[in-house]
C-alpha cells in the first residue's frame, strides 16, 4: 500500500550556532491567533516598492572565564572576559554599506567586586560586576550587553523612510518613534499549535501567517526565505513589530517584510545559517568579528593582564591576585 503522508522534511543546521527549533520550550507566552481578520492560511502580499532597508545585527565572543581568589576572602569570585560588537548595514538595491559599528570589552565579576586589568597588547576592558557565578547566568549577561549594543543602534536608525530590521526578538527594544523589525530565525519557542502550526510549514517562498499576538506588546507573523525549498520548518523566519503602532501599520510591514526580505535571503554554499542569516547580515557579522580581533590573542592578553591585576576592595600593597583562567 502506497502512503498518502507528506513526505518527512528534515532541516541541518550548523550545530556552532545551536538549535534552529527546541520544542520542548512550548507555551512560554500568551498567544492570539484572532486579531487579523483573515483567513488563517498562507498570505501572498502583492509586490510592492521597497523602502530603503537597514540590518541591524551584533556578535559575540567569551574570551576566557576567571576564577579569582582574593586575599581577604578564601571564596572565589567568578568572572568572564568578553567582547561584543554591534552593526547597522543599509541596503539599497543592489548595493550595501556598513554604516555604523559599535565594539566593546568587558571583564564582568560577580557580586559586587571588580576586576580591573591593565591594557595589554592592545587590548583594554571595561569592568562590570553584579553578574551570578553560574556559567550560564554568566553567557546570558554577555547576550545582555550584546542585545543592548542593539537596540541602540536600531533606535539610532529608525526612520520614516526606512525598514529596520533587528536580528533577534524584540521583547527588549524600548518604544521607538518609527517601526523597527524583529527577524527571529532560531525557532526557540513554538508560538502556534495545531491547524496554525500547519499554515506555517505550508508556506512558500515570499508568504506569510496572518498576524498573531505575542502577550501585550508585540505583533508577530512566519514568513518563509527561498534557496531551501518549501518543506517543514526549511527557510522559516518569525518577524515582530511593537502592537504600540497598531494593527494597520504591523500588517503593512508584515506584507513589506514578505515581498522584501527574500531577495536578501542567505545563500547555503556561502553561509551555514542560510537563508535565515541573511546576505547582508552576514558580511556584516564578518567585519564585526574582525572588529574583535582574535580571540586567542585576546585570551593570551588576559592571562598576561591578570598578574597585574586588582580587585575593587582589597587591600592596597599586597601581592598580585593569583587568578586561573
Amino acid at each position: 500500500m502506497v502512503s498518502t503522508r507528506a513526505p518527512m522534511a528534515v532541516q541541518v543546521s550548523d550545530p556552532t550556532y545551536g538549535p534552529q527549533l527546541d520544542p520542548r520550550e512550548g507555551d512560554v507566552t500568551d498567544v492570539r491567533v484572532d486579531v487579523e481578520p483573515v483567513r488563517w492560511e498562507p498570505l501572498s502580499p502583492a509586490p510592492r516598492d521597497a523602502p530603503e532597508l537597514v540590518f541591524v545585527d551584533g556578535v559575540q565572543q567569551v574570551e576566557a572565564w576567571l576564577n579569582v581568589t582574593p586575599h581577604d576572602d578564601p571564596a572565589p569570585v567568578f568572572g568572564v572576559a568578553f567582547a561584543v560588537g554591534a552593526g547597522a548595514v543599509v541596503a539599497d538595491g543592489a548595493r550595501a554599506r556598513v554604516e555604523e559599528i559599535a565594539v566593546q570589552r568587558v571583564v564582568l565579576t560577580e557580586g559586587g567586586r571588580c576586576l580591573h586589568l591593565p591594557t595589554q597588547g592592545g587590548f583594554s576592558w571595561d569592568v562590570r560586576a553584579g553578574g551570578s557565578g553560574d556559567p550560564g547566568s554568566m553567557a546570558a549577561r554577555v547576550a545582555g550587553f550584546r542585545r543592548d549594543l542593539e537596540q541602540a543602534i536600531a533606535e539610532r536608525m529608525a526612520a520614516r523612510d526606512r525598514l529596520v530590521v533587528l536580528d533577534g526578538r524584540l521583547s527588549f527594544l524600548r518604544e521607538t518613534k518609527h517601526p523597527v523589525i524583529g527577524a527571529v530565525k532560531s525557532h526557540h519557542a513554538m508560538y502556534l499549535q495545531g491547524e496554525h502550526a500547519g499554515v506555517v510549514t505550508a508556506l512558500r517562498a515570499g508568504q506569510r501567517t496572518p498576524l498573531f499576538a505575542i502577550g501585550d506588546d508585540r505583533f508577530g507573523w512566519y514568513q518563509r526565505l527561498p534557496n531551501v525549498g518549501d518543506a517543514g520548518w526549511a527557510g522559516i523566519v518569525r518577524g515582530e513589530v511593537s502592537q504600540g503602532f497598531g494593527l494597520a501599520t504591523a500588517q503593512r510591514l508584515a506584507d513589506l517584510a514578505a515581498c522584501t526580505l527574500p531577495r536578501y535571503a542567505g545563500r547555503p554554499h556561502r553561509d551555514a545559517r542560510a537563508p535565515q542569516n541573511m546576505q547582508p547580515i552576514m558580511a556584516l557579522e564578518q567585519r564585526l568579528r574582525h572588529r574583535l580581533g582574535d580571540r586567542r590573542l585576546a585570551f593570551r592578553a588576559v592571562r598576561v593582564a591578570c598578574a597585574a591585576a586588582v580587585l575593587d576592595d582589597a587591600p592596597s600593597g599586597r601581592a598580585p591576585l593569583r587568578v586561573v583562567a
